[in-house]
Protein backbone atom coordinates (compact mmCIF):
# COMPACT_ATOMS: atom_id res chain seq x y z
CA UNK A 1 0.00 0.00 0.00
CA UNK A 2 2.80 2.40 0.95
CA UNK A 3 4.71 1.57 -2.24
CA UNK A 4 1.60 2.07 -4.33
CA UNK A 5 0.97 5.44 -2.64
CA UNK A 6 4.59 6.48 -3.23
CA UNK A 7 4.34 5.53 -6.90
CA UNK A 8 1.09 7.45 -7.27
CA UNK A 9 2.59 10.51 -5.57
CA UNK A 10 5.66 10.31 -7.82
CA UNK A 11 3.48 10.12 -10.95
CA UNK A 12 1.41 13.09 -9.79
CA UNK A 13 4.55 15.17 -9.12
CA UNK A 14 6.01 14.15 -12.48
CA UNK A 15 2.80 15.13 -14.26
CA UNK A 16 2.80 18.48 -12.44
CA UNK A 17 6.38 19.12 -13.54
CA UNK A 18 5.50 18.29 -17.15
CA UNK A 19 2.51 20.67 -17.01
CA UNK A 20 4.72 23.37 -15.45
CA UNK A 21 7.38 22.84 -18.10
CA UNK A 22 4.75 23.12 -20.82
CA UNK A 23 3.53 26.34 -19.29
CA UNK A 24 7.09 27.70 -19.36
CA UNK A 25 7.51 26.55 -22.96
CA UNK A 26 4.36 28.37 -24.02
CA UNK A 27 5.36 31.51 -22.15
CA UNK A 28 8.20 32.60 -24.43
CA UNK A 29 9.28 32.47 -28.07
CA UNK A 30 12.86 32.49 -29.29
CA UNK A 31 11.95 34.82 -32.18
CA UNK A 32 9.31 37.35 -33.14
CA UNK A 33 8.68 35.41 -36.34
CA UNK A 34 7.64 32.31 -34.36
CA UNK A 35 5.49 34.42 -32.05
CA UNK A 36 3.68 36.10 -34.94
CA UNK A 37 3.17 32.76 -36.71
CA UNK A 38 1.65 31.22 -33.58
CA UNK A 39 -0.34 34.16 -32.26
CA UNK A 40 -1.30 36.00 -35.44
CA UNK A 41 -0.80 33.60 -38.32
CA UNK A 42 -3.35 35.25 -40.63
CA UNK A 43 -2.16 38.80 -39.87
CA UNK A 44 -5.66 39.85 -38.94
CA UNK A 45 -4.68 42.10 -36.06
CA UNK A 46 -1.93 44.49 -35.07
CA UNK A 47 0.50 43.16 -32.50
CA UNK A 48 0.96 45.88 -29.89
CA UNK A 49 4.33 47.09 -28.68
CA UNK A 50 3.40 46.11 -25.14
CA UNK A 51 2.89 42.56 -26.39
CA UNK A 52 6.36 42.70 -27.93
CA UNK A 53 7.96 44.10 -24.78
CA UNK A 54 6.12 41.48 -22.66
CA UNK A 55 7.38 38.69 -24.90
CA UNK A 56 10.95 40.02 -24.74
CA UNK A 57 10.56 40.12 -20.95
CA UNK A 58 9.30 36.51 -20.92
CA UNK A 59 12.25 35.44 -23.04
CA UNK A 60 14.72 37.18 -20.73
CA UNK A 61 13.08 35.61 -17.65
CA UNK A 62 13.48 32.22 -19.33
CA UNK A 63 17.15 33.07 -19.85
CA UNK A 64 17.52 33.87 -16.14
CA UNK A 65 15.78 30.60 -15.24
CA UNK A 66 18.17 28.60 -17.43
CA UNK A 67 21.16 30.56 -16.17
CA UNK A 68 20.19 29.95 -12.56
CA UNK A 69 19.60 26.24 -13.28
CA UNK A 70 23.19 25.87 -14.46
CA UNK A 71 22.28 24.69 -17.97
CA UNK A 72 24.80 24.65 -20.82
CA UNK A 73 25.61 27.98 -22.45
CA UNK A 74 25.02 27.21 -26.14
CA UNK A 75 22.24 25.72 -28.23
CA UNK A 76 18.48 26.37 -28.31
CA UNK A 77 18.20 24.84 -24.83
CA UNK A 78 21.20 26.81 -23.51
CA UNK A 79 20.97 29.81 -21.23
CA UNK A 80 22.62 32.30 -23.62
CA UNK A 81 20.17 31.92 -26.51
CA UNK A 82 17.29 33.85 -24.86
CA UNK A 83 19.58 36.77 -24.01
CA UNK A 84 21.06 37.11 -27.49
CA UNK A 85 17.76 36.45 -29.32
CA UNK A 86 16.00 39.15 -27.32
CA UNK A 87 17.88 41.72 -29.41
CA UNK A 88 18.61 40.27 -32.87
CA UNK A 89 15.46 38.17 -33.21
CA UNK A 90 13.05 40.43 -31.32
CA UNK A 91 13.94 44.09 -30.73
CA UNK A 92 15.19 44.57 -34.29
CA UNK A 93 13.08 42.22 -36.38
CA UNK A 94 9.74 43.00 -34.70
CA UNK A 95 10.05 46.59 -35.93
CA UNK A 96 10.37 47.89 -32.37
CA UNK A 97 13.81 49.41 -33.00
CA UNK A 98 12.90 51.22 -36.23
CA UNK A 99 9.63 52.50 -34.77
CA UNK A 100 11.41 53.92 -31.72
CA UNK A 101 14.00 55.50 -34.02
CA UNK A 102 11.29 57.19 -36.08
CA UNK A 103 8.73 58.15 -33.46
CA UNK A 104 10.93 58.70 -30.39
CA UNK A 105 14.60 59.22 -31.35
CA UNK A 106 17.68 57.51 -32.74
CA UNK A 107 19.56 58.30 -29.54
CA UNK A 108 16.94 56.36 -27.55
CA UNK A 109 17.60 53.30 -29.72
CA UNK A 110 21.34 53.53 -29.00
CA UNK A 111 20.57 53.86 -25.28
CA UNK A 112 18.48 50.68 -25.33
CA UNK A 113 21.06 48.84 -27.45
CA UNK A 114 23.73 49.70 -24.88
CA UNK A 115 21.49 48.22 -22.19
CA UNK A 116 21.19 45.01 -24.23
CA UNK A 117 24.99 44.92 -24.59
CA UNK A 118 25.59 45.45 -20.87
CA UNK A 119 23.12 42.70 -20.00
CA UNK A 120 24.74 40.18 -22.36
CA UNK A 121 28.19 41.08 -21.06
CA UNK A 122 27.06 40.34 -17.48
CA UNK A 123 25.76 36.92 -18.56
CA UNK A 124 28.82 36.15 -20.69
CA UNK A 125 31.17 37.03 -17.82
CA UNK A 126 29.40 34.75 -15.35
CA UNK A 127 27.89 37.48 -13.15
CA UNK A 128 25.61 36.43 -10.29
CA UNK A 129 21.93 35.81 -10.99
CA UNK A 130 21.04 38.89 -8.92
CA UNK A 131 23.27 41.11 -11.09
CA UNK A 132 21.75 39.69 -14.28
CA UNK A 133 18.25 40.28 -12.88
CA UNK A 134 19.09 43.92 -12.20
CA UNK A 135 20.30 44.40 -15.80
CA UNK A 136 17.23 42.64 -17.19
CA UNK A 137 14.90 44.77 -15.04
CA UNK A 138 16.52 47.99 -16.29
CA UNK A 139 16.18 46.87 -19.90
CA UNK A 140 12.58 45.70 -19.53
CA UNK A 141 11.68 49.00 -17.85
CA UNK A 142 13.03 50.96 -20.84
CA UNK A 143 11.21 48.73 -23.33
CA UNK A 144 7.98 49.05 -21.36
CA UNK A 145 8.28 52.84 -21.29
CA UNK A 146 8.76 53.00 -25.06
CA UNK A 147 5.98 50.44 -25.67
CA UNK A 148 3.50 52.48 -23.61
CA UNK A 149 4.30 55.61 -25.59
CA UNK A 150 4.00 53.87 -28.96
CA UNK A 151 0.79 52.00 -28.08
CA UNK A 152 -0.90 55.24 -27.05
CA UNK A 153 0.39 56.94 -30.21
CA UNK A 154 -0.90 54.14 -32.46
CA UNK A 155 -4.20 53.91 -30.62
CA UNK A 156 -3.56 50.41 -29.27
CA UNK A 157 -3.91 51.75 -25.75
CA UNK A 158 -5.72 54.73 -24.23
CA UNK A 159 -4.89 56.60 -21.08
CA UNK A 160 -6.68 59.31 -19.16
CA UNK A 161 -6.56 62.55 -21.12
CA UNK A 162 -5.29 60.81 -24.26
CA UNK A 163 -6.89 61.38 -27.63
CA UNK A 164 -5.85 57.96 -28.94
CA UNK A 165 -4.11 58.08 -32.29
CA UNK A 166 -5.34 61.53 -33.34
CA UNK A 167 -1.77 62.78 -33.70
CA UNK A 168 -0.48 59.64 -35.44
CA UNK A 169 -0.66 61.06 -38.97
CA UNK A 170 1.34 64.13 -37.98
CA UNK A 171 3.80 61.99 -35.98
CA UNK A 172 4.30 59.74 -39.03
CA UNK A 173 5.01 62.75 -41.25
CA UNK A 174 7.57 64.08 -38.74
CA UNK A 175 9.14 60.61 -38.35
CA UNK A 176 9.62 60.09 -42.10
CA UNK A 177 10.80 63.68 -42.60
CA UNK A 178 13.36 63.40 -39.77
CA UNK A 179 14.70 60.09 -41.09
CA UNK A 180 15.15 61.47 -44.62
CA UNK A 181 16.79 64.62 -43.27
CA UNK A 182 18.99 62.86 -40.70
CA UNK A 183 20.23 60.13 -43.02
CA UNK A 184 20.49 62.41 -46.05
CA UNK A 185 22.32 65.21 -44.24
CA UNK A 186 25.57 63.28 -43.84
CA UNK A 187 25.65 62.36 -47.51
CA UNK A 188 24.65 65.79 -48.81
CA UNK A 189 27.27 67.58 -46.68
CA UNK A 190 29.97 65.48 -48.31
CA UNK A 191 28.60 65.57 -51.86
CA UNK A 192 27.74 69.28 -51.68
CA UNK A 193 31.18 70.20 -50.37
CA UNK A 194 32.93 68.22 -53.11
CA UNK A 195 30.77 69.75 -55.86
CA UNK A 196 31.49 73.27 -54.57
CA UNK A 197 35.18 72.37 -54.32
CA UNK A 198 35.33 71.17 -57.93
CA UNK A 199 33.39 74.16 -59.31
CA UNK A 200 35.57 76.56 -57.34
CA UNK A 201 38.65 74.98 -58.93
CA UNK A 202 37.04 74.98 -62.40
CA UNK A 203 37.07 71.20 -62.68
CA UNK A 204 33.79 70.46 -64.45
CA UNK A 205 34.87 66.93 -65.37
CA UNK A 206 35.19 66.11 -61.69
CA UNK A 207 31.64 67.31 -61.04
CA UNK A 208 30.33 64.69 -63.46
CA UNK A 209 32.26 62.00 -61.59
CA UNK A 210 30.70 62.99 -58.28
CA UNK A 211 27.17 63.08 -59.71
CA UNK A 212 27.74 59.71 -61.39
CA UNK A 213 28.96 58.18 -58.13
CA UNK A 214 25.88 59.51 -56.32
CA UNK A 215 23.45 58.19 -58.98
CA UNK A 216 25.08 54.76 -58.98
CA UNK A 217 24.79 54.73 -55.18
CA UNK A 218 21.02 55.32 -55.38
CA UNK A 219 20.56 52.37 -57.75
CA UNK A 220 22.87 50.20 -55.63
CA UNK A 221 20.89 51.15 -52.51
CA UNK A 222 17.64 49.97 -54.10
CA UNK A 223 19.20 46.64 -55.09
CA UNK A 224 20.75 46.20 -51.63
CA UNK A 225 17.46 47.06 -49.91
CA UNK A 226 15.69 44.32 -51.92
CA UNK A 227 18.42 41.80 -51.07
CA UNK A 228 18.47 42.70 -47.37
CA UNK A 229 14.68 42.55 -47.16
CA UNK A 230 14.73 39.07 -48.68
CA UNK A 231 17.47 37.91 -46.30
CA UNK A 232 16.04 39.39 -43.11
CA UNK A 233 12.46 38.32 -43.81
CA UNK A 234 13.68 34.74 -44.30
CA UNK A 235 15.90 34.48 -41.23
CA UNK A 236 14.10 36.75 -38.72
CA UNK A 237 17.43 38.48 -38.19
CA UNK A 238 18.58 41.92 -39.39
CA UNK A 239 22.28 41.44 -38.65
CA UNK A 240 23.28 41.26 -42.38
CA UNK A 241 22.03 44.84 -42.82
CA UNK A 242 24.13 46.08 -39.88
CA UNK A 243 27.25 44.29 -41.17
CA UNK A 244 26.88 45.85 -44.65
CA UNK A 245 26.34 49.32 -43.16
CA UNK A 246 29.32 48.92 -40.82
CA UNK A 247 31.71 47.77 -43.56
CA UNK A 248 30.52 50.55 -45.89
CA UNK A 249 31.03 53.15 -43.16
CA UNK A 250 34.60 52.00 -42.49
CA UNK A 251 35.38 51.99 -46.23
CA UNK A 252 34.03 55.55 -46.37
CA UNK A 253 36.33 56.51 -43.47
CA UNK A 254 39.43 55.51 -45.47
CA UNK A 255 38.33 57.47 -48.56
CA UNK A 256 37.27 60.53 -46.55
CA UNK A 257 40.63 60.66 -44.77
CA UNK A 258 42.38 60.60 -48.13
CA UNK A 259 40.16 63.35 -49.59
CA UNK A 260 40.48 65.47 -46.44
CA UNK A 261 44.28 65.32 -46.54
CA UNK A 262 44.26 66.06 -50.27
CA UNK A 263 42.19 69.20 -49.74
CA UNK A 264 44.18 70.50 -46.77
CA UNK A 265 47.37 70.13 -48.81
CA UNK A 266 45.92 72.65 -51.31
CA UNK A 267 44.77 75.16 -48.67
CA UNK A 268 47.22 77.83 -49.79
CA UNK A 269 46.25 79.46 -53.10
CA UNK A 270 49.88 79.34 -54.28
CA UNK A 271 50.00 75.61 -53.62
CA UNK A 272 46.75 75.09 -55.53
CA UNK A 273 48.00 77.14 -58.50
CA UNK A 274 51.16 75.04 -58.59
CA UNK A 275 49.05 71.88 -58.45
CA UNK A 276 46.89 72.99 -61.40
CA UNK A 277 49.88 73.90 -63.54
CA UNK A 278 51.60 70.58 -62.80
CA UNK A 279 48.70 68.41 -64.03
CA UNK A 280 50.42 66.86 -67.03
CA UNK A 281 48.97 63.35 -66.78
CA UNK A 282 45.30 62.79 -67.69
CA UNK A 283 45.37 59.39 -65.97
CA UNK A 284 46.52 60.95 -62.70
CA UNK A 285 43.71 63.49 -62.87
CA UNK A 286 41.22 60.71 -63.65
CA UNK A 287 42.52 58.75 -60.67
CA UNK A 288 41.75 61.68 -58.36
CA UNK A 289 38.30 62.02 -59.87
CA UNK A 290 37.59 58.33 -59.28
CA UNK A 291 38.44 58.84 -55.62
CA UNK A 292 35.90 61.67 -55.43
CA UNK A 293 33.30 59.52 -57.22
CA UNK A 294 33.97 56.73 -54.73
CA UNK A 295 33.55 59.16 -51.84
CA UNK A 296 30.18 60.30 -53.18
CA UNK A 297 29.11 56.71 -53.82
CA UNK A 298 29.98 55.52 -50.30
CA UNK A 299 28.42 58.57 -48.65
CA UNK A 300 25.08 58.03 -50.41
CA UNK A 301 25.15 54.22 -50.44
CA UNK A 302 25.91 53.98 -46.73
CA UNK A 303 22.45 55.17 -45.68
CA UNK A 304 20.48 54.64 -48.89
CA UNK A 305 19.36 51.05 -48.28
CA UNK A 306 18.42 51.79 -44.68
CA UNK A 307 16.28 54.76 -45.71
CA UNK A 308 14.45 52.60 -48.26
CA UNK A 309 13.79 49.89 -45.67
CA UNK A 310 12.55 52.52 -43.21
CA UNK A 311 10.15 53.96 -45.76
CA UNK A 312 8.94 50.46 -46.67
CA UNK A 313 8.01 49.91 -43.03
CA UNK A 314 6.06 53.17 -42.87
CA UNK A 315 4.23 52.37 -46.11
CA UNK A 316 3.26 48.97 -44.70
CA UNK A 317 1.35 50.60 -41.84
CA UNK A 318 0.11 53.70 -43.70
CA UNK A 319 -3.13 52.00 -44.76
CA UNK A 320 -4.23 51.52 -41.16
CA UNK A 321 -4.16 55.23 -40.27
CA UNK A 322 -6.10 58.23 -41.48
CA UNK A 323 -4.23 59.99 -44.32
CA UNK A 324 -1.35 57.57 -43.71
CA UNK A 325 -0.04 57.51 -47.28
CA UNK A 326 -0.26 61.29 -47.45
CA UNK A 327 1.84 61.51 -44.27
CA UNK A 328 4.51 59.13 -45.61
CA UNK A 329 4.70 60.72 -49.08
CA UNK A 330 4.64 64.18 -47.50
CA UNK A 331 7.50 63.28 -45.16
CA UNK A 332 9.58 61.88 -48.03
CA UNK A 333 8.99 64.85 -50.35
CA UNK A 334 9.55 67.46 -47.63
CA UNK A 335 12.65 65.66 -46.36
CA UNK A 336 14.15 65.46 -49.85
CA UNK A 337 13.31 69.15 -50.40
CA UNK A 338 15.13 70.07 -47.18
CA UNK A 339 18.16 68.01 -48.20
CA UNK A 340 18.11 69.62 -51.66
CA UNK A 341 17.97 73.10 -50.10
CA UNK A 342 21.02 72.33 -47.96
CA UNK A 343 22.83 71.11 -51.10
CA UNK A 344 21.98 74.32 -52.96
CA UNK A 345 23.21 76.46 -50.07
CA UNK A 346 26.53 74.58 -49.95
CA UNK A 347 26.82 74.51 -53.72
CA UNK A 348 26.19 78.21 -54.41
CA UNK A 349 27.31 79.94 -51.22
CA UNK A 350 30.35 77.72 -50.73
CA UNK A 351 32.02 78.95 -53.92
CA UNK A 352 31.77 82.57 -52.68
CA UNK A 353 34.03 81.82 -49.70
CA UNK A 354 37.71 82.86 -50.25
CA UNK A 355 39.95 80.02 -51.43
CA UNK A 356 42.01 79.28 -48.32
CA UNK A 357 39.12 79.37 -45.78
CA UNK A 358 37.00 77.28 -48.18
CA UNK A 359 39.63 74.55 -48.54
CA UNK A 360 40.23 74.57 -44.80
CA UNK A 361 36.51 74.34 -43.99
CA UNK A 362 35.91 71.59 -46.57
CA UNK A 363 38.87 69.58 -45.36
CA UNK A 364 37.78 69.88 -41.72
CA UNK A 365 34.24 68.84 -42.68
CA UNK A 366 35.63 65.71 -44.38
CA UNK A 367 37.73 64.95 -41.29
CA UNK A 368 34.71 65.35 -38.98
CA UNK A 369 32.62 63.08 -41.20
CA UNK A 370 35.38 60.45 -41.24
CA UNK A 371 35.38 60.43 -37.43
CA UNK A 372 31.57 60.28 -37.45
CA UNK A 373 31.53 57.35 -39.88
CA UNK A 374 34.19 55.57 -37.84
CA UNK A 375 32.07 55.71 -34.67
CA UNK A 376 28.91 54.68 -36.53
CA UNK A 377 30.68 51.91 -38.41
CA UNK A 378 32.21 50.41 -35.26
CA UNK A 379 28.79 50.56 -33.54
CA UNK A 380 27.03 48.88 -36.47
CA UNK A 381 29.65 46.13 -36.67
CA UNK A 382 30.30 45.38 -33.01
CA UNK A 383 27.00 46.20 -31.31
CA UNK A 384 24.25 46.01 -33.95
CA UNK A 385 26.15 43.43 -36.02
CA UNK A 386 26.97 41.33 -32.95
CA UNK A 387 30.75 41.08 -33.45
CA UNK A 388 31.47 42.15 -29.86
CA UNK A 389 29.29 39.32 -28.62
CA UNK A 390 30.75 36.84 -31.12
CA UNK A 391 34.36 37.65 -30.25
CA UNK A 392 33.62 38.06 -26.53
CA UNK A 393 36.37 38.89 -24.03
CA UNK A 394 37.90 42.34 -24.40
CA UNK A 395 35.65 43.22 -27.35
CA UNK A 396 32.47 42.68 -25.34
CA UNK A 397 33.94 44.54 -22.37
CA UNK A 398 34.63 47.55 -24.61
CA UNK A 399 31.08 47.50 -26.04
CA UNK A 400 29.29 48.67 -22.87
CA UNK A 401 28.65 52.10 -21.37
CA UNK A 402 31.64 53.86 -19.80
CA UNK A 403 30.20 54.76 -16.35
CA UNK A 404 31.71 58.26 -16.25
CA UNK A 405 30.27 59.01 -19.72
CA UNK A 406 26.78 57.63 -19.14
CA UNK A 407 25.41 61.19 -19.53
CA UNK A 408 26.24 60.97 -23.25
CA UNK A 409 23.73 58.16 -23.75
CA UNK A 410 20.47 59.31 -25.32
CA UNK A 411 21.93 62.55 -26.72
CA UNK A 412 20.65 63.11 -30.29
CA UNK A 413 23.43 65.51 -31.34
CA UNK A 414 26.20 63.17 -30.21
CA UNK A 415 24.41 60.23 -31.83
CA UNK A 416 24.29 62.11 -35.16
CA UNK A 417 28.08 62.53 -35.02
CA UNK A 418 28.58 58.87 -34.13
CA UNK A 419 29.80 59.63 -30.60
CA UNK A 420 28.74 57.00 -28.06
CA UNK A 421 29.92 56.29 -24.49
CA UNK A 422 31.75 53.03 -25.32
CA UNK A 423 35.45 52.35 -25.80
CA UNK A 424 34.74 50.19 -28.87
CA UNK A 425 33.62 53.37 -30.69
CA UNK A 426 35.39 56.19 -28.82
CA UNK A 427 38.83 54.51 -28.78
CA UNK A 428 39.28 54.40 -32.58
CA UNK A 429 37.76 57.90 -32.89
CA UNK A 430 40.27 59.35 -30.42
CA UNK A 431 43.17 57.69 -32.27
CA UNK A 432 41.89 59.02 -35.62
CA UNK A 433 41.39 62.51 -34.12
CA UNK A 434 44.99 62.59 -32.86
CA UNK A 435 46.33 61.41 -36.23
CA UNK A 436 44.17 63.98 -38.05
CA UNK A 437 45.36 66.88 -35.87
CA UNK A 438 49.02 65.88 -36.35
CA UNK A 439 48.49 65.53 -40.10
CA UNK A 440 46.88 68.97 -40.30
CA UNK A 441 49.69 70.62 -38.35
CA UNK A 442 52.29 69.06 -40.67
CA UNK A 443 50.30 70.03 -43.80
CA UNK A 444 49.81 73.63 -42.66
CA UNK A 445 53.49 74.01 -41.83
CA UNK A 446 54.38 72.62 -45.25
CA UNK A 447 51.89 75.00 -46.93
CA UNK A 448 53.22 78.02 -45.04
CA UNK A 449 56.77 77.06 -46.00
CA UNK A 450 55.72 76.74 -49.64
CA UNK A 451 54.00 80.12 -49.52
CA UNK A 452 57.14 81.80 -48.13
Amino acid sequence: MRKRFSKTLFCVLLLALVILASAFADDYYLSYKKFAAAENADGSRRITYNEISDQISNLLREGIRRYNAGLARDGDAGYYKPFTNSYGFWYETSGFEKTVMGYISGARVKEVELRFSTMKKAVNNGASVDVVKVEVDKLVSMLKEDADYLDVLFGYKTVSGSSGNTGLTWATFVAVFSIILREGLEAILIVGAMIAYLIKTENKVGVRYVYTGSIFAIFASVILAVILYAITSGTSNSIPQEIVEGVTALAAVAVLIYVSNWMISKAESEVWTEYISSKVSESASKGKMLVLASTAFLAVFREGAEVILFCQQYFSRAGSMKNGYLAVFGGIVTGLAAVALIFVLIRYFGIKIPLKPFFMATSILMAIMSITFLGSGMWELFLDGGLAERFGGIFQSLAVTIPSLAWMSGNDVLAFFGVYPTWITLGPQIVLLIITVITYIIALKRNNKGAN
